[in-house]
């Protein structure tokens, strides 16, 4: 049966254009890893599956907050944001893991490497999770098969399990993917939401945050379904912004016509990468690191195609909605992944708001040019002077030097450190 899914994939890889158009008809996965940064720990240590597993830095206060737990952890009342200390007084057996963001990233490209195999059309929400439109494919293809697929590969190949939605549109395919962990596929029909959406409690309405949660109940809406029959849409605009109302009462309506976004390969205007926090953030090395993620991630992009920015930023959304977005024009242009990761993490220092919490984190690189100037580089070798060479040129030819060696002799047989101070 797979091997026929294959084929008929690669026979409907050539997709109209037209498809991610507003159109009556759509069929919409959103692929969500369960637990990501455990399953990436347990995919590479066997000794660790079936344990309860927290990824946290391991203090000696055991003061550190908790990324994600196993769901073997999560039995135990053990959640993400959780004090270590508090998860070992509620399971003494507990085994600490310590994050490794050079580990998910890789998993990270090996996800969005099989997803692009199946369908040009992916949406990255995030380095554990998006949208596919398979509209095309699921005319020869049945849509359950084609997921079952889909997870089964993911599992059996990488070892990471994941959950799957499918839905008509972007909303109720994420929806659809939350319902059931871990490694559920649910389909989620406008027909039905009366009987799957609208009886869940409103925190799990995809949008609603931890802030806005609160003035909802306060109002009286406790449910998803609440909204449809609530009657004071003044009062709703009142407690949270007409637009916001209007989001709340289209998505409860099974109502969002936003298309999967592709950024074409062979036609950058910019390249961008962002990352949403399943939890609101103010561990600002948790937040360095994730931008580390994500500037390799832009620079690997910029790289591939040979493509150089004059302008580099990052964009921060906190957990009252605000964003903001700042960026550093550069008389030279770059695509090296460290240098990018400076700027951003310099921007960020210097524009982050300390008295919130940041809900998602995104790098972008604009003014793209492939110049050839840019491309000329002096070479360097390991016992040149370093002292002749300005800081910000130093740190980038160090760093090609460094994929270099460990392009020839291994994977990460050399590192460059992340300041945490």
């Amino acid at each position: 049966m797979e091997k026929n899914i294959n084929n008929n994939i690669k026979n409907n890889i050539n997709i109209n254009n037209n498809i991610n158009n507003k159109t009556n008809y759509r069929i919409i996965f959103h692929i969500d890893m369960n637990c990501f940064f455990a399953s990436c720990h347990i995919a590479i240590n066997d000794k660790l599956r079936n344990k309860p597993i927290v990824v946290a830095h391991n203090d000696e206060q055991k003061k550190s907050i908790i990324l994600t737990a196993s769901y073997e952890a999560r039995k135990y009342g053990i959640y993400t944001t959780m004090l270590v200390r508090d998860a070992i007084k509620l399971c003494p057996q507990v085994i600490v893991v310590e994050p490794d963001y050079e580990l998910y990233e890789r998993f990270s490209k090996l996800f969005f490497e099989y997803m692009f195999s199946i369908t040009p059309f992916v949406e990255a929400m995030s380095i554990d999770e998006g949208f596919l439109d398979v509209t095309e494919i699921c005319k020869t293809v049945d849509a359950i098969k084609l997921a079952t697929t889909i997870q089964n590969r993911l599992y059996n190949e990488f070892k990471l399990p994941c959950s799957i939605g499918i839905a008509p549109n972007k909303f109720l395919a994420k929806m659809g993917s939350d319902i059931k962990k871990p490694m559920g596929i649910t389909v989620v029909r406008k027909r039905e939401l009366d009987k799957v959406i609208w009886p869940l409690d409103i925190k799990n309405m995809f949008g609603v945050g931890k802030k806005t949660e609160p003035k909802l109940r306060e109002i009286g809406i406790n449910k998803i379904g609440d909204i449809i029959n609530f009657k004071d849409k003044e009062l709703l605009e009142r407690t949270v912004g007409p637009a916001f109302t209007k989001y709340l009462i289209d998505r409860a309506n099974g109502i969002d016509d936003s298309p999967v976004t592709v950024v074409k390969e062979d036609d950058f205007s910019s390249v961008s990468n962002e990352h949403t926090f399943s939890y609101n953030v103010n561990s600002i090395e948790t937040i360095k690191m994730m931008i580390k993620i994500l500037g390799n991630s832009v620079g690997e992009r910029l790289e591939k195609h040979n493509f150089f920015a004059y302008t580099i930023g990052i964009k921060i959304k906190y957990n009252d909605f605000t964003v903001v977005q700042r960026s550093r024009g550069l008389n030279k242009p770059i695509n090296d992944d460290y240098a990018i990761y400076r700027i951003c993490s310099d921007l960020f220092d210097e524009f982050n708001d300390t008295n919130k919490t940041v809900r998602l984190i995104g790098v972008f690189a604009t003014r793209l040019t492939k110049s050839e100037k840019a491309e000329k580089e002096e070479r360097l070798t390991l016992f040149d002077d370093m002292s002749k060479f300005e800081k910000a040129e130093q740190d980038k030819k160090v760093n090609k030097l460094l994929d270099n060696i460990n392009r020839n002799l291994g994977k990460d047989i050399i590192k460059v450190g992340i300041n945490k101070n």
